[in-house]
């Protein structure tokens, strides 16, 4: 090499040389300057949080860039950490290296910082919300009642009302009918409020109600003195608002719970339903009585359960007549005891029950009683015991509370109510057919958009009224009791106790109380402090069969004592955070649930392999290590596995025959819809989990090492596989490769791909080992049944679906799209692909969607169009398309295809189209000038 040509190479090299070495000299001083720079940035994000905790006064929200920036600032103020912390004890040779990836990071910090100043402020108001509508039944004959109500609250002359009136007539129907027409009516006032009281009044419970109906929060505040300065803070800063308090059975102090007194000058209203006069005059609140029906009125409620084609059957009029005057006009009453009668025909079934209801109501003197009679009678008509038992369970709960439906069914099979059945899907179906009844009765009503289940009070009233006799149980569930009941309610032949969601700290009873021979069930579940037991307590108690602690998590020992339980059948101990050892289990060999989920166990209990007739098993404890081999051969009944990190090995787990559901790692797996498999937060776990061939449900989350699903190796032999869902998984490209088998997805009905990173392409082919996003051909049957595909946060998907595809996805109902900010199109070809189409077709290349009901595309930034133009794509059973934030959206013509006489028409079964902002209806462009005015009786214009 010439002289030239060497000092050219030097110079080329030597400037970088040069940094390196500036690197490697000062690596110290540019290690403590990032620490510096962090903990400047440290200090800015602790100032701005203080500042946001002052500013975020009532009705207020944080900036959404302040909310960006704490969390940029967190992200980088923690990989800063860790650097500082690898590099310190770094290998002398890396430094040049390391010290240019310090000085980068100093500029980010940097960057980041000088970003942290608001000018705007962090806190903007928060968008109007007046409330949420409830749900109600229908209200009968108190329409005067309403419009007195309503006059009232729309004038000026009283501020404070109370509805009275007894038990079941319709004081709670007819608030929340005046709460939702408020709501409608948004001039009127600024926040309608609505807070059950109930029997078992506590002013915390009654204030974190009302705080949580404006949105707040007030759990960090202990003192009820400070909570009630809080919230009057809270309620004044709402200008004009209704505050409804239903159910109010004593005089509440305004002060005590930081209601202020409303005025005529500021507007506000309060409302109260009560049972007692006394009540509505000791609050200084205008009374307003609801009358129980007039007998007309009765008597059309009546028909409109049991059928008016009874009065068709001429001897019966008269029966029916009678029946419903035993009810004295409450509704609830008439709605209860239709309901049971309902689908009767037989005159003599009508006349033994109007002599059963006499017999009862001329049997109590008690007002009270006579309601709780009425009652009764449509609960001694459900006739089969278990259900009654069913039922009576649901008032173990604390009163007005909304019970998850899943649960409670979990707890009628632990209970025995619902009998051993082949699987766990059976029994839950058998229990669903349970609360359908108890809800076809009117006993239940459905909660939280079917998800829960509620008690009305004066049916709960009823239920407790029965377990005062038999089955007893003692009930002081959500009381905010701190201590154990006294002991003369410890009464021998109690069956169940029921102390939930309570603040019992110890848990001690007088060991001279006779032994509790009957008792099967103890409920002790969220008491978050109680810290002890004594250990003679279940030396009482030895017929035990149900125990439940779970999220009393104070608690760190359990009595020795448990371990002489041997009829214990479940024992729940989730969420009981700082229990370390369970006692020996050898001794309970009829367990049959054990759930040790969320506990700070740190080995398996001994003598779990002894369990042999054991259905379900939680031991997702983080501190269990491992998991010795041998144990769960033994559990060969085991239908529920859940495991932590410290997985079994596979092959032990795949002999489990009866196993219907499997959760590994952090999901939790429902398993109540045939075999269901949940991995969370798992790495190269591919090959180590045997996937059951009888799969129908498949969730993933939080596993960054997986690819792709189809990476899974023993998911080739799926046969019934439904369900699958995949959840912030950061390295998975593609759903499935298709190059080896394609089976499993020929059954697959619901698709859900949420929070992926890097995802590509749903589907993948390897062509002579190249990747391609475009299968051609189609493999017959690849999502033949797929009914769902929902969408969410893909920034790197640009596409969904081909269109050689789309002629698989003869039976999708709905598509379900948003936050994907890189999406172009939902139907995109290769220019290959369209010049094939176009030969074949020298018109509009026909696609259909035959069974495609939903189109719903949201916060799209990229999308252009759903398809290209040269498509017409037939939806006949299209109901409705919802399109938010699609800024580029050109057109949607291609789902409105002209027929052969050239005049758009849409499809028969569209019912609603929504487009916003609605100024991007207006910019959408029309293949055919008509489409836009046929298609715009089916906008929904109104935001």
């Amino acid at each position: 090499m010439d002289p030239e040509t060497i000092i050219e190479v030097i110079k080329w090299i030597a400037p970088p040389g040069c940094r390196y070495w500036k690197y490697h000299r000062k690596f110290n001083e540019f290690l403590s300057s990032l620490e510096r720079e962090r903990q400047d940035l440290s200090i800015r994000m602790e100032t701005i949080q203080q500042r946001l905790n002052g500013e975020l006064r009532y009705h207020k929200v944080t900036n959404k860039e302040v909310e960006s920036w704490l969390g940029k600032a967190k992200k980088i103020n923690e990989e800063t950490q860790r650097i500082e912390d690898k590099f310190k004890k770094g290998n002398y040779f890396l430094r040049g290296w390391r010290g240019k990836l310090v000085d980068e990071k100093i500029q980010e910090v940097k960057r980041v910082y000088d970003q942290g100043a608001f000018p705007a402020g962090l806190v903007i108001d928060a968008p109007d919300d007046i409330g949420l509508p409830l749900p109600t039944s229908e209200m009968v004959g108190e329409d005067s009642v309403k419009e007195k109500i309503l006059k009232l609250l729309i004038g000026d002359r009283v501020c404070k009302i109370g509805v009275c009136g007894m038990g079941g007539v319709g004081k709670t129907t007819v608030m929340k009918h005046i709460h939702n027409q408020l709501l409608k009516e948004r001039n009127k006032f600024d926040k309608v409020i609505w807070a059950t009281v109930s029997k078992e009044y506590a002013v915390v419970k009654l204030q974190q109600d009302i705080a949580t109906a404006l949105r707040e929060d007030l759990s960090k505040h202990n003192d009820i003195t400070m909570r009630a300065a809080v919230l009057q803070e809270m309620l004044q800063g709402r200008k004009r608002y209704v505050l409804i308090l239903d159910d109010v059975w004593k005089q509440i102090s305004l002060e005590e719970v930081g209601i202020p007194e409303p005025t005529v000058m500021d507007g506000c209203k309060l409302v109260l339903t009560t049972r007692s006069t006394e009540v509505v005059r000791s609050m200084g609140c205008e009374e307003i009585k609801v009358e129980p029906l007039s007998e007309m009125e009765a008597f059309d409620l009546f028909l409109s359960k049991v059928g008016s084609e009874l009065l068709d059957i001429p001897t019966l009029q008269s029966t029916l007549k009678l029946i419903v005057k035993q009810c004295d006009g409450l509704p609830l009453a008439i709605v209860t005891l239709a309901s049971s009668m309902n689908g009767e025909r037989d005159v003599r079934i009508w006349e033994n029950a109007l002599n059963e209801l006499k017999a009862r109501i001329g049997s109590v003197e008690d007002m009270i009683d006579k309601v709780l009679e009425r009652l009764k009678f449509s609960y001694d008509r459900l006739r089969d015991p278990k259900i009654k038992h069913c039922f009576l369970y649901c008032a173990l709960y604390p009163e007005d509370f909304a019970i998850d439906k899943d649960e409670l069914i979990e707890y009628w099979i632990v209970e025995g109510f619902i009998e051993e059945l082949e699987s766990r899907e059976a029994m839950y179906n058998k229990g669903h057919a349970n609360y359908k009844r108890l809800e076809e009765n009117c006993l239940l009503e459905s909660a939280d958009h079917g998800n829960c289940v509620k008690m009305h009070d004066q049916v709960r009233d009823m239920a407790l009224y029965i377990t005062s006799q038999s089955p007893r149980c003692l009930v002081k569930a959500g009381m905010q009791l701190r201590e154990l009941p006294s002991e003369h309610e410890w009464i021998e032949d109690l069956q169940k106790v029921s102390l939930m969601h309570n603040n019992i700290s110890k848990f001690r009873l007088d060991m001279t109380l006779p032994k509790f021979t009957a008792l099967s069930t103890l409920l002790l579940q969220y008491n978050s402090s109680l810290k002890e037991i004594d250990d003679s307590v279940f030396t009482l108690m030895t017929e035990l069969k149900v125990l439940d602690l779970s999220l009393c998590y104070s608690i760190r020992n359990l009595p020795n004592s448990i371990s002489g339980l041997v009829k214990l059948t479940a024992l729940l101990l989730n969420g009981c955070g700082y229990l370390e050892h369970v006692p020996s289990l050898a001794k309970l060999g009829a367990l049959k649930k054990l759930d040790l989920g969320w506990t700070g166990i740190t080995a398996i209990p001994d003598g779990l392999e002894m369990l042999v007739h054991l259905r379900y098993l939680d031991l997702y404890a983080y501190r269990i290590k491992e998991m010795p081999g041998g144990i769960l051969p033994k559990l060969f009944r085991l239908q529920y596995l859940r495991l932590d990190y410290a997985v079994a090995e596979a092959e032990e787990v795949s002999r489990l025959s009866k196993l219907e559901s499997l959760g590994l790692g952090d999901y939790f797996p429902g398993g109540r819809r045939g075999k269901a498999v949940g991995i969370g937060g798992l790495a190269n776990f591919e090959d180590s989990i045997k996937i059951p061939t009888d799969i129908r449900r498949l969730v993933i989350a939080g596993c960054d090492d997986l690819g792709r699903v189809s990476n899974i190796s023993s998911l080739k032999d799926a046969t019934d596989w439904r369900t699958c869902w995949i959840h912030s998984c950061k390295q998975m490209e593609c759903f499935y490769y298709l190059s080896s088998y394609t089976t499993a997805l020929q059954t697959l009905e619901y698709l859900f791909l949420e929070y992926l990173d890097n995802l590509i392409a749903i589907l993948v082919e390897e062509i002579d080992g190249a990747k391609s996003t475009l299968p051609t051909p189609i493999t017959p049957g690849i999502f033949s049944c797929l009914k769902t595909v929902q969408i969410v946060s893909c920034p790197k998907l640009k596409r969904l679906f081909r269109p050689k595809l789309l002629r698989n996805l003869q039976n999708l109902e709905e598509i379900d799209v948003s936050w994907c900010s890189g999406l172009v199109e939902i139907v995109a070809a290769s220019s290959d692909e369209e010049e094939e189409d176009k030969e074949a077709s020298k018109n509009s290349i026909k696609l259909s969607l035959p069974n495609l009901r939903s189109i719903f595309l949201s916060n799209l930034p990229e999308l252009r169009s759903f398809c290209k133009s040269c498509y017409a794509i037939h939806c006949d059973s299209l109901r409705s398309i919802c399109i938010v934030e699609c800024p580029k959206l050109k057109t949607i013509s291609p789902l409105f295809p002209q027929p052969d006489n050239g005049l758009p028409s849409p499809p028969a079964s569209l019912e609603i189209l929504i487009v916003r902002p609605i100024e991007h209806w207006n910019s959408l462009e029309w293949s055919h000038p008509n489409t836009k005015n046929v298609l715009e009786p089916f906008l929904l214009k109104s935001s």
